[in-house]
């Protein structure tokens, strides 16, 4: 019987864990258009807080809920430039990192 307890309580624990562990990673909901040197690129409800490498990239257009960021560097770095939800930028980037 001892086990069997054990057994639920060790399921219980790692339900929990399995359901809690999505609600941490928030993404943004909606698109980011950019032209790329390989034509045009959608991103789809990106996460909040990663930092995505585009290679080079111009004129991001940002249809999502959230501000995205987009940086002159790769790994987010360099000049960073706020694009609003609803906004577009006339720029080369490498990197975007979306926020609230």
């Amino acid at each position: 019987m001892k086990t069997l307890g054990r057994t639920l309580v060790t399921a219980g624990a790692a339900a929990v864990l399995c359901v809690g562990f999505p609600l941490s990673a928030r993404a943004a909901e909606g698109l980011l258009f950019y032209t790329s040197e390989y034509g045009p690129i959608v991103l789809e409800n990106p996460t909040d807080g990663l930092c995505y490498s585009v290679g080079r990239a111009q004129d991001p257009q940002n249809s999502t809920d959230r501000v995205a960021v987009v940086y002159s560097e790769k790994r987010c770095g360099g000049d960073a430039t706020r694009i609003k939800p609803g906004g577009e930028g006339f720029l080369t980037f490498a990197s975007v990192r979306f926020t609230r």
